[in-house]
C-alpha cells in the first residue's frame, strides 16, 4: 500500500514535501518523476515484489504510473499480457496495471479485481488518467481551480501548496448530518474526492477535466437476477472462499482482524481451514459494556489460530493524535479502537484481512430490522411512542435501548431511504439549523434518496454513502497510520452484486440479520458466535465527555469558536443537558469536539 501525489507543472521540492506528508502510507521507499509539464511522487509500502524492480514511479514507453493498491488477479492478467508480447522486468502488480493501460486503455480497470487509486501520465497524449476502485477502498483526492490540477492520497499532501482553501458549506453540513463528508465533497472548496467506480481524464494542454463512471452496481445486480436463484445460492460460499484466498497473496506476512463478530470470524475461519500457523488480532477494553475479547478468544480457539491481543487504553494523547492526523473532520469514534487494533496487528504482520462490508452486503444493521418493523407499526401507536420514549432516562451504556427506540420513532413517516439516513444522522435538520445558522443546508440537498422503497434500495444507499466514505475511509486511515495494509474480502466485485441480487429473506428473516451469511458461517464457527447479538466497534463517548478535560475545553471555551462556523450558545445548551443527565448528547458533542480540535490543529 502506498501514497501517491502529483500536479500539472514542474516543482521537485513541492512534490517531495507532498510525499513526506504520506510517509506513514509508504515507509519503505520514495520516488519522483518530474519533467517540464508534471511532477509525480510516490511513497511505497512494499507488499508484492519488495525488490528495487517494483519501485515507483514506474515507466513504460510513453507512460508513467504512480499507484496505490493491490490487484488480486494480477498474475492472470500478466499471463494475458505476456501472450500479447509484453515482457515483464518485475513481479509487481504495478507493472501489470501499467501494461494493462497500455494495451486496453481506460477499459483496463474493468478487468481488475482489487482495490486501487492510481494516476497514469501519458507523455505522448499529454494527459493524466486517474482511477479509483469500484467501492472506494482506497482514497484519491484532487484540487482543480480551472488551471492548477493536483491529486494525492491525502488532503494534507495537497495542502502543502499555497492554496486559498475555504471551508465548504455543503461539506460542513454533511459532516454534522452524517458524521462523515460524503459524495465527492471534501471539507474544502475546490477540493474533491474521485468517487468510487470513477475514472478521471485531465488534459494538460486544454485543462479539460472529465469524470466517467466505469462500473454500475445496479446493472450488475439486475444481470445476476436473470440467473436461477438456486445457482446463485450454491455459488456464494465458494466465491467467499476464493475472495479470501486472493487476498492472502503477498511477499510479506499476512494476518486477519478477529473481533469475535461473525464477519471477521468467518474470514479468519476460512483462512485457517487451508493455512496453518495463521495470526489473528483483536483488542480488549476494561469496560465490559464495550469489550468483546472473550468472543475473539473463543473463535480463535475453535479455528486454531495464533491469536494476539492487548488491552490498550484510549487516552487524551491518542485522541489528539488521531484528530490531528485527519485530512478532514471525521466523526466516527470507532476510528480510535480501529487505530489501536491496527497498531497491535502491525507488530506481527504488514497485511491484514478485515471483515468490513459484511453488514452492508449481507444485511446486518439494526436499521434493517427497523425497516421491517416499520411495516407493522400503526402510525397512531408511533406518535404515542415518541412521547413515552422521551420519558426514558439517558444511559452511558453502549447502544442504549432508549437511543435505538428514539431514532426509530423520530422519522417513521418519511421515505424509507431518508428515514434510514436520519437513523444514521447525528444532527437532524432542525438541530443542524440551530448549530449552523445561515450556513444550514437541508438534508435533501446533501444526499439524493432513491424513491424505491425496498430493502435493496437501503443497502445500496449504505454502500454508496456510509460504506464508501465512513467505514472504508476509517479503516484505510487507521490502518495506514500504522503502515498496515487492510484488505476487504466481502467487497470482491464478483461477490457483492451476486449477494445483493438475492431476495430480502436471505438477508433478513424474522428480524434475524445476515441470515445467509450466518447459515454459511454455521459450518465454520461455534453456535455461540452465530447467535450472539451484534455489538459493533464503539467507544464510551458519553463517559469521556463527562470526565475529559480536553474534550470539555474544546466544547466550552469560546476561543475555539472563533472560526464563527458553529453556534456557541446552542452547543452549550447541548453540553449542559448532557452533563446534567437530561439528554445523552454524546454523539452531537463528539462531532463538535472533533471539528473544533481539528480546526485548531490546522496550519
Amino acid at each position: 500500500m502506498c501514497g501517491i501525489a502529483g500536479f500539472n507543472w514542474q516543482d521537485k521540492s513541492i512534490i517531495e514535501e507532498m510525499a513526506q506528508t504520506m510517509r506513514h502510507r509508504g515507509p519503505d521507499d520514495e520516488g519522483f518523476y518530474v519533467d517540464g509539464s508534471v511532477s509525480l511522487g510516490h511513497r511505497r509500502l512494499s507488499i508484492i515484489d519488495t525488490s528495487e524492480k517494483g519501485r515507483q514511479p514506474m515507466e513504460f514507453e510513453n507512460l508513467v504510473i504512480v499507484y496505490n493498491g493491490e490487484i488480486y488477479n494480477f498474475k492472470q492478467l500478466r499471463e494475458q499480457l505476456m501472450s500479447k508480447g509484453y515482457n515483464f522486468i518485475s513481479d509487481s502488480d504495478t507493472e501489470v496495471v501499467l501494461y494493462s493501460y497500455h494495451e486496453w486503455g481506460p477499459a483496463c480497470v474493468e478487468k481488475f479485481n482489487g482495490m486501487w487509486a492510481f494516476c497514469i501520465y501519458d507523455k505522448q497524449k499529454n494527459t493524466f488518467f486517474l482511477s479509483r476502485d469500484r467501492f472506494g477502498i482506497k482514497p484519491l483526492y484532487y484540487y482543480f481551480d480551472g488551471s492548477r490540477f493536483l491529486f494525492a492520497s491525502s488532503l494534507k499532501a495537497i495542502r502543502k501548496h499555497s492554496l486559498a482553501l475555504n471551508i465548504s458549506t455543503p461539506a460542513l453540513n454533511f459532516f454534522f448530518y452524517q458524521k462523515y463528508i460524503g459524495n465527492d465533497l471534501t471539507i474544502f472548496e475546490n477540493c474533491y474526492k474521485l468517487r468510487p467506480s470513477e475514472n478521471l481524464l485531465f488534459e494538460l494542454n486544454t485543462k479539460k477535466l472529465t469524470r466517467t463512471k466505469y462500473y454500475d452496481l445496479e446493472q450488475q445486480i439486475r444481470q445476476h437476477q436473470e440467473t436461477k436463484l438456486n445457482q446463485r445460492l450454491e455459488s456464494i460460499e465458494d466465491i467467499i472462499i476464493n475472495a479470501v484466498e486472493k487476498r492472502l497473496v503477498a511477499d510479506v506476512p499476512v494476518g486477519s482482524f478477529l473481533s469475535g463478530g461473525i464477519d471477521s470470524s468467518l474470514i479468519s475461519a476460512v483462512i485457517s481451514k487451508n493455512h496453518n500457523d495463521f495470526d489473528t488480532f483483536s483488542i480488549g477494553f476494561k469496560d465490559k459494556s464495550y469489550d468483546e475479547l472473550k468472543y475473539s478468544k473463543l473463535v480463535s480457539e475453535h479455528i486454531r489460530t495464533n491469536h494476539h491481543y492487548d488491552f490498550l487504553q484510549i487516552d487524551e494523547n491518542i485522541i489528539k493524535f488521531i484528530v490531528e492526523n485527519m485530512d478532514e473532520p471525521f466523526g466516527d469514534a470507532s476510528v480510535l479502537p480501529t487505530y489501536l487494533l491496527s497498531k497491535i496487528t502491525r507488530r506481527k504482520v504488514t497485511v491484514s484481512l478485515s471483515g468490513d462490508a459484511g453488514d452492508e452486503v449481507f444485511g446486518g444493521y439494526d436499521t434493517y430490522k427497523a425497516y421491517k418493523l416499520a411495516r407493522y407499526v400503526p402510525r397512531t401507536a408511533m406518535r404515542l411512542s415518541r412521547y413515552l420514549i422521551n420519558l426514558l432516562p439517558p444511559s452511558d451504556k453502549k447502544l442504549a435501548l432508549r437511543f435505538k427506540m428514539k431514532r426509530f420513532v423520530r422519522d417513521l413517516d418519511t421515505n424509507v431511504n431518508r428515514r434510514h439516513l436520519n437513523w444514521m444522522a447525528t444532527f437532524n435538520n432542525p438541530q443542524r439549523q440551530q448549530l449552523l445558522n445561515d450556513r444550514f443546508v437541508d438534508a435533501q440537498s446533501l444526499i439524493n434518496c432513491s424513491r424505491e422503497e425496498s430493502f435493496l434500495s437501503i443497502q445500496l444507499n449504505d454502500i454508496h454513502n456510509y460504506l464508501a466514505e465512513n467505514i472504508l475511509k476509517k479503516v484505510d486511515f487507521a490502518s495506514m497510520l500504522n503502515s498496515l495494509e487492510a484488505r476487504v474480502p466481502f467487497l470482491d466485485h464478483q461477490l457483492v452484486p451476486l449477494v445483493l441480487s438475492l431476495p430480502e429473506k436471505y438477508k433478513i428473516t424474522n428480524f434475524t440479520t445476515k441470515w445467509l451469511l450466518k447459515k454459511i458461517a454455521s459450518g465454520y464457527l461455534p453456535e455461540k458466535i452465530i447467535r450472539r447479538p451484534k455489538k459493533g466497534f464503539t467507544v464510551p463517548i458519553s463517559i469521556w465527555i463527562r470526565k475529559s478535560d480536553l474534550i470539555r475545553e474544546f466544547l466550552t471555551n469560546r476561543r475555539y469558536y472563533e472560526h464563527d462556523l458553529l453556534s456557541y450558545g446552542y452547543v452549550q445548551d447541548l453540553f449542559d443537558a448532557h452533563i446534567n443527565s437530561k439528554e445523552d448528547n454524546a454523539r452531537h458533542l463528539w462531532l463538535v469536539f472533533v471539528f473544533n480540535y481539528w480546526m485548531s490543529s490546522q496550519p
